[in-house]
């Protein structure tokens, strides 16, 4: 299948920074999304500096709902809807120019919003650590309720099997694309590689931290180090959709 919108092969090209940085109102609301998350941030780490205050100026609710790192708290449902947003314009780019490399990814990150909404990973771990109990890897005991888990080995299994979906799914996707969309892609690719670092391993990290003080900190920033990695990858694929996930963009944008 020779991918059916080829105009864009012909367009004169301009410097990466200006496909990046020269749509200002993409730029404008990318700082909009960034200014969210930091709010999200700062009021996370002013409530946990303080909490009792917080608590009798808010209330337990307010305080809940405020945790970056509690499953549809405020912080988490604003990713939530960054997850769907990406999704539905690198569909929607897809649907107009036919380059299979933006469903590729339009895959990945439904399946994103899918495991991170309804907590996919977490219950996938919960039952291999119930399942399984203690371990003993590498010389070392795991046990369910201290340091390295038996739950994280769950979610590590559970993080490999997606690398080794979403892989081929990409592949797929950028084999049978043109090159300058195959090259778009790889700021997905970099911008997802972001992402999994503090999902991964900053997540795995954390585990391994014993001050209850430094963990919150690290859990913190990887949290916080997520939400931002979504923005961004929200202001890429408004950028493509803008130049070409529109009917009026197939004659005049190429980057």
């Amino acid at each position: 299948m020779s991918p059916s919108y080829s105009g864009t092969q012909n367009k004169t090209k301009t410097s990466l920074s200006h496909f990046i940085f020269g749509d200002r109102k993409v730029i404008n609301i990318v700082l909009i999304l960034i200014a969210i998350d930091l709010f999200f941030i700062i009021v996370h780490g002013f409530k946990f500096v303080f909490k009792e205050d917080f608590k009798a100026l808010f209330g337990p609710w307010v305080y809940d709902q405020f945790k970056i790192n509690r499953d549809w708290s405020f912080p988490e449902i604003f990713n939530y809807l960054k997850f769907l947003l990406i999704t539905y314009l690198l569909y929607r780019t897809f649907a107009v120019i036919r380059q299979p490399v933006y469903m590729a990814w339009a895959f990945v990150y439904m399946v994103a919003l899918l495991d991170d909404s309804l907590q996919g990973h977490e219950i996938f771990a919960d039952y291999f650590s119930n399942m399984i109990g203690s371990i003993t890897l590498f010389g070392i005991e795991l046990d369910k309720e201290e340091g390295f888990r038996t739950q994280d080995v769950g979610e590590l299994i559970v993080f490999a099997t997606y690398g080794a979906v979403f892989s081929m799914v990409l592949a797929f996707g950028f084999l049978r694309s043109q090159a300058l969309h195959r090259r778009i892609g790889l700021g997905f690719a970099i911008l997802l590689g972001v992402l999994a670092f503090f999902a991964v391993v900053v997540d795995m990290l954390e585990r391994l931290i014993v001050s209850g003080t430094l963990r919150k900190l690290v859990s913190t920033v990887e949290d916080g180090g997520e939400m931002l990695a979504v923005s961004l990858t929200v202001a890429l694929a408004l950028i493509v959709y803008r130049r070409y996930g529109t009917k009026a963009s197939r004659s005049n944008s190429a980057p």
